[in-house]
């Protein structure tokens, strides 16, 4: 059976387990790791954890014209060791990619290996324990891992986004097995994300982003804002990841309380970053960022006039930011209550990217 022909439920075999594993394996379903064999009483379970029938459409990539019923990614959910309470957010982080605006075709073929990151607001952090505090992007949280591997098996089980066929990651990153984990919203010093975007504090959301690898943010020195955020800001101008597209900076809580303490909002971190994520345009093009015949690698074609990748006059006045505007970068807060590590992930890009994503998650 084609690894993208994940029946609507199992036909294998589990009287020895091992063998149903293999079969799995030899069926093509798995992401190298092995999976849970979704038999039909797994996945009846699973898709009873949501709110959604059987055959709703969950996912639609309208690119190819495929989409995604609650059953087949409830399936895809058995697989990679997911609780039913899980259900809700995988299938909210699966209509949240469904946005025409996230070019999931794209973001799944380029040669760039985004990763589908999807970050957790609100009550069902703590409902079903998903993890936000020490080593919240790696391993040993079940909710954390299982939700991010589903997202990544219907990717290659339902859509065919396999490595080396349509999957074309030049290299990819290891958050293309799972990425997932929630807000620390209790040590922000603003309030959460997801009510920055408009949604009640009651309220429980999904947001997904089509990203690179984090950068690690180390700063244990600065205790003022313009100090500790110029390092940030160095990070994300860097010319391996200076772009115009989005950012996503998660800042730890040792770093949240010293911005927290000086009073500054998001929207001064965020307008600071913005004027302080910069190269000149003379450095750009140092970089080699610009790569002449009108191709100005990472940047808007139309950003500037001339695109010549030797140095001009007047090159050391033009300022090239990170993303076109404050709004651009998301501000989270999650991590370890001890540590001056915070982590900036830029959008999947060459150019503007795609934005990120939020919506609602409902349980039954």
């Amino acid at each position: 059976m084609p690894a993208h022909a994940i029946p609507a439920h199992s036909d294998l075999e589990v009287d020895d387990l091992w063998q149903a594993i293999e079969a799995c394996y030899d069926a093509g379903w798995t992401d190298g790791l092995p999976v849970v064999p979704p038999t039909e009483p797994l996945v009846d379970a699973m898709l009873a954890g949501g709110v959604w029938d059987a055959d709703a459409v969950l996912l639609r990539e309208p690119a190819r014209g495929l989409a995604v019923s609650a059953r087949k990614a409830a399936a895809n959910a058995v697989m990679a060791g997911c609780l039913p309470n899980y259900f809700p957010v995988v299938g909210a982080a699966l209509m949240a990619m469904s946005a025409p605006e996230f070019e999931l075709h794209a973001v799944s073929a380029s040669t760039g290996g985004a990763a589908i990151l999807i970050a957790v607001n609100g009550p069902i952090r703590d409902e079903i324990g998903i993890h936000y505090k020490e080593n919240l992007f790696g391993p040993g949280f079940r909710a954390n891992a299982t939700i991010g591997r589903t997202v990544r098996l219907v990717l290659r089980n339902c859509l065919a986004a396999i490595p080396g066929k349509l999957d074309k990651s030049t290299q990819g990153w290891a958050g293309k097995y799972a990425m997932c984990f929630g807000e620390d919203e209790a040590t922000s010093p603003w309030e959460p994300y997801h009510v920055s975007l408009g949604y009640s504090p009651s309220a429980s959301t999904v947001t997904v982003m089509a990203a690179e690898s984090g950068h690690n943010v180390l700063n244990h020195a600065s205790a003022d804002p313009e100090g500790l955020l110029g390092t940030f800001a160095d990070t994300m101008s860097a010319f391996g990841s200076l772009s115009s597209g989005r950012s996503l900076v998660v800042i730890a809580p040792e770093h949240a309380r010293k911005i927290g303490a000086a009073g500054w909002s998001r929207s001064q971190v965020q307008e600071y970053l913005f004027a302080h994520a910069t190269r000149t345009y003379a450095a750009v093009k140092r970089g080699g960022k610009v790569e002449g015949a009108g191709n100005v690698t990472g940047f808007h074609p139309t950003q500037w006039m001339e695109t010549d990748p030797i140095v001009q006059p007047g090159d050391e006045d033009i300022t090239v930011p990170r993303g076109t505007c404050p709004d651009d970068i998301a501000l989270m807060v999650g991590g370890g209550d001890a540590g001056g590590h915070s982590s900036f992930f830029p959008t999947w890009s060459r150019d503007r990217s795609v934005p990120l994503i939020t919506q609602e998650i409902f349980t039954p």
